[in-house]
């Protein structure tokens, strides 16, 4: 403080006294200032205050959200676009077949091959073709229907392969399906023709159910809330299918399964299951293949109980799990089938029967880029059958079994896009007494709306 007036003496002996007009220009000036503070001190109180009214609106809306129960889901109207205009999709899947056997001789040791089991005609072939028809019915249900054009006996064969409606948000991962449709047992069995690896089905499958086993019933799964994949069903149905058919009152079979699964690292993942088929028919039919002249022996009658286990692995990998670039699958199923029962032929042939049939196969797939695949395929069958008759075991077509049915495949297939497929495929089948070698060249396109294929 004494420095600051000494300061001031100083300048005034130096400079002379301050006149009254600077004084006053001093004083205007420290006005100025004051007024200047005065402006930005409101400003900025008024700043805090919008910021403050702006966080408390904010905190309001999200404490609102935050407690708000959850809405319902739209309940879809009966003029709702989707109503007249479902997925439509069509699956084109012709081929030319080649053999070294005659095609109408072709058997499976120590198995009564049914339906579609046997091998497609030779030459040109319409395959099996699908049309598809699928949509949202409402916020429940979901429906699906399937129509499948194949040639079988030299003639062209129209079916229902499925036809089901499913449920929609049931929650606690409760999903049911009513109708016709595959039977969920391994792998392979739920998956249609166009989306298999190969061009035709796996020895077990041939030899079981004549190809696939389909059902009209009720499925039932449930998704467990776990950290890994893990889903148990159950299926009930009137057991039409062979080897379930036969006469039946009530349910006809029924089937329990399991499966799980999960990632290892971004790059590979694996699916494994297991499941259990049943059925009791009575008179189910077994065709012989035995004829005299022009003439086919009446077939031999099965009754009693059939049982199937399936166990299946699935393996993915994918580099950097990138699919579309490069990609392996391995697959491999086994299948054990237990009849316990009895043979007849006619009122007066009679046989106590006990009868296994298991097989199973493995499959590698190796996509080295977007545009090519090939694949490796192994499958092989074994059986044991014990009757008090051997000549009902003819009869019946399951004289066999000394033999084990094996068959190796090799294919290469050209995918031009997601929506097309040309495929190449060898077969050295050594199913019955005489080795075959079998050439299949097949094409498969898809027009219209499609979707992903399951795991």
């Amino acid at each position: 403080m004494k420095s600051k007036k000494l300061l001031v003496l100083l300048m005034t002996a130096a400079l002379g006294p301050i006149s009254p007009a600077f004084a006053g220009d001093i004083d205007d000036l420290k006005q100025e200032i004051a007024k200047m503070r005065a402006d930005y001190e409101q400003r900025i109180q008024q700043l805090e205050q919008r910021l403050s009214e702006a966080e408390a609106t904010t905190q309001a809306v999200a404490d609102e959200v935050a407690t708000a129960p959850e809405s319902a889901a739209p309940i879809a109207s009966a003029n709702s676009s989707n109503t007249f205009n479902p997925a439509i999709s069509m699956v084109l899947n012709g081929s030319f077949n080649q053999y070294q056997n005659h095609a109408d001789d072709y058997a499976l040791d120590g198995f009564n091959v049914q339906g579609e089991g046997g091998l497609d005609s030779e030459g040109f072939s319409l395959g099996e073709s699908e049309l598809t028809v699928s949509s949202n019915i409402d916020q429940l249900f979901y429906g699906q229907a399937t129509l499948a054009v194949h040639d079988h006996d030299d003639e062209t064969e129209l079916e229902v392969e499925e036809a089901f409606i499913e449920t929609l948000g049931l929650g606690n991962g409760l999903t049911v399906r009513a109708g016709r449709y595959f039977a969920p047992i391994g792998y392979l069995n739920e998956r249609h023709a166009h989306a298999w690896n190969f061009a035709d089905a796996p020895l077990i499958y041939r030899g079981l159910f004549g190809n696939q086993l389909s059902t009209d019933g009720v499925k039932l799964s449930y998704l467990l809330p776990t950290d890994y994949m893990l889903e148990v069903g159950t299926s009930v149905g009137n057991g039409d299918s062979y080897p379930g058919s036969g006469d039946h009152s009530g349910i006809g079979d029924w089937l329990v399964y399991a499966k799980t699964g999960g990632d290892i690292g971004i790059e590979s993942s694996w699916q494994a299951g297991i499941s259990h088929w049943r059925s009791s028919p009575d008179d189910r039919s077994y065709s012989s293949g035995h004829s005299h002249g022009d003439e086919e022996e009446s077939s031999a009658l099965f009754n009693g109980d059939t049982d199937i286990t399936n166990l299946s692995l699935v393996y993915k990998w994918a580099p950097n799990g990138n699919f579309r670039q490069e990609n392996l699958t391995l697959i491999g199923e086994f299948m054990y089938l237990h009849d316990d029962g009895n043979i007849s032929h006619g009122s007066d042939e009679f046989a106590n029967y006990d009868g296994k049939q298991y097989g199973g196969y493995l499959e590698g797939i190796y996509q080295f880029n977007p545009q090519w695949r090939s694949g490796l395929r192994y499958d092989w069958l074994g059986s044991k059958h014990r009757a008090s008759d051997d000549e009902l075991l003819a009869d019946a077509g399951l004289e066999g079994g000394r033999s084990h049915p094996q068959r190796t495949s090799a294919m290469v297939e050209y995918l031009p896009s997601e929506f097309s497929r040309i495929r190449a495929q060898i077969n050295h089948d050594q199913s019955y007494s005489d080795d075959d070698w079998q050439m299949i060249l097949q094409y498969t396109v898809s027009l219209g709306a499609h979707g992903a294929h399951q795991y």
